[in-house]
């Protein structure tokens, strides 16, 4: 339960507004949530993120060359509510771990409540997505979907969905900069760093296991 201990943060940032006072006054809200230890739809956020990520991956990869649409649909869902969560809490404890380097004091639920609010731009562009899905249906996972922008209105409905994901993704990622610097006590700078170090260590670490199993193949 929220206790009233910080009457002037709480009247500013509250469980009512909190989903519209984390893209205006992230700082603020982040604090809120940290302070409170607000789970409130923690997994929820997760998972549409992840779905999210699904269905960007499923229009990366054209899948709907080789897929139904529903086949599309179906998978993407699935994907997203059996990873969206598992690999953003093993993003969340890898920052917590690399964030000692900077002193930093958040630990892995801490910072799993960060990535899941900073995904709300993200998630709002499941608007963007099925907007895109009523006009063109299963073409936006085909690679021939590029060729549907030949007319003026076309283009211009192209570069507009383009310009709002973008701005989606930045302030995203802008939100999940605040988040970190606030939750682990640390500068914005060395928020940056700790965001981009588990990336980097996963990645060297999937380098070396490949390696490890060319050799043992060979």
């Amino acid at each position: 339960m929220i206790e009233d201990n910080n009457y002037q943060q709480e009247a500013t940032v509250t469980p009512k507004n909190i989903l519209t006072k984390i893209w205006f006054s992230p700082k603020e809200t982040f604090g809120f949530i940290n302070d409170y230890k607000y789970n409130k739809n923690i997994i929820l956020f997760l998972t549409l993120s992840g779905i999210v990520r699904s269905f960007d991956k499923a229009i990366s990869k054209n899948v709907g060359d080789n897929l139904s649409f529903w086949t599309i649909i179906f998978f993407g869902v699935i994907s997203g509510i059996l990873f969206g969560w598992l690999v953003n809490y093993i993003y969340a404890f890898l920052i917590s771990w690399t964030g000692k380097w900077f002193n930093g004091v958040g630990d892995t639920q801490s910072i799993l409540r960060v990535i899941a609010y900073s995904s709300l731009p993200i998630i709002a562009s499941l608007f963007i997505l099925f907007l895109r899905i009523l006009i063109y249906g299963n073409a936006i996972f085909e690679s021939s979907f590029s060729d549907l922008y030949n007319g003026l209105f076309d283009t211009i409905l192209y570069w507009t969905f383009y310009f709002i994901d973008l701005i989606l993704i930045i302030w995203t990622v802008v939100l999940i900069v605040i988040g970190t610097s606030v939750v682990q006590k640390i500068s914005t700078g060395k928020a940056i760093l700790n965001l981009i170090l588990p990336a980097l260590l996963f990645l060297f670490s999937a380098l070396i296991i490949f390696f490890v199993f060319d050799l043992l193949l060979n």
